[in-house]
């Protein structure tokens, strides 16, 4: 019962993750008014705004013109309740469950508009940076010695491939907004732990592109928007790091 419940909180919140990725880009206020269909920008009613449910309910289309929404909306609630429940499971209900929770909402956002964008926003960025910095004062969940040569070496490191990429493509490789991405996180988890989640993310990234070529779904001509990756890196670190590595060391070196 416990974990249905943070799964329907966790999704409340994507809820408003999907108004921060939508209103984000276009400069909207993230208060008023409230939630609105993007295509008539009639007011959503309560009932039609449950997470996932009012979606299946009205099979994705709005309740007032019948306009297509995006599939992206239930997906952010269905990510978000599942993210809340697995820190839930991984930290109960304790400080760092709070900081690594809002951490991934972060991240959510981040690759979603990402996508869509290929930006990456400073206000963003400074807003968890902000966060971890008071909370870390008052809930101390990474020594500050750590979590600034966490910043230094995740910048500092995709600020060196952004540097390689210019070299040797003779254009942008990384956007700084990566790079940003890349400090803020280390912030969040430590200098060894942020390289290892950014070769995560990496490797995600290869294994995508490389699928999605075999199935000629997209040409990779352009440039790809790495923080969605990035994030994916840092999540999977972030839950199942350890184990990952613990496995690699036993069985592929052992």
């Amino acid at each position: 019962m416990d974990f249905l419940f943070v799964f329907f909180l966790g999704s409340i919140f994507g809820s408003f993750l999907n108004v921060c990725i939508y209103r984000l880009p276009e400069n909207l206020s993230l208060v008023k008014p409230g939630s609105f269909c993007p295509s008539c920008k009639n007011p959503v009613r309560a009932w039609q705004n449950v997470p996932i449910f009012s979606y299946v309910f009205l099979k994705g289309k709005c309740g007032n013109c019948g306009s297509r929404i995006s599939a992206q909306y239930p997906i952010v609630e269905l990510i978000s309740g599942l993210i809340t429940v697995l820190t839930y499971y991984y930290f109960g209900l304790t400080p760092v469950f709070f900081v690594y929770t809002v951490f991934i909402y972060f991240l959510i956002v981040i690759a979603f508009i990402d996508y869509k964008t290929e930006l990456i926003y400073n206000k963003v960025l400074i807003t968890l940076l902000v966060f971890g910095l008071i909370f870390n004062v008052f809930y101390p969940f990474m020594a500050w010695e750590a979590g600034l040569y966490g910043l230094l070496a995740g910048g500092g490191i995709l600020f060196l491939f952004s540097l390689l990429g210019k070299i040797l493509f003779k254009k942008e490789a990384l956007g700084m907004g990566d790079v940003k991405l890349a400090a803020v996180a280390g912030f969040f988890l430590g200098m060894q732990n942020v390289l290892i989640a950014i070769y995560f993310g990496f490797i995600i990234a290869l294994v995508t592109m490389v699928v999605l070529r075999i199935f000629k779904k997209a040409e990779l001509k352009g440039k790809i928007p790495l923080g969605p990756f990035l994030a994916a890196g840092l999540i999977v670190f972030l839950f199942w790091g350890k184990l990952i590595i613990n496995v690699y060391f036993s069985y592929v070196l052992g």
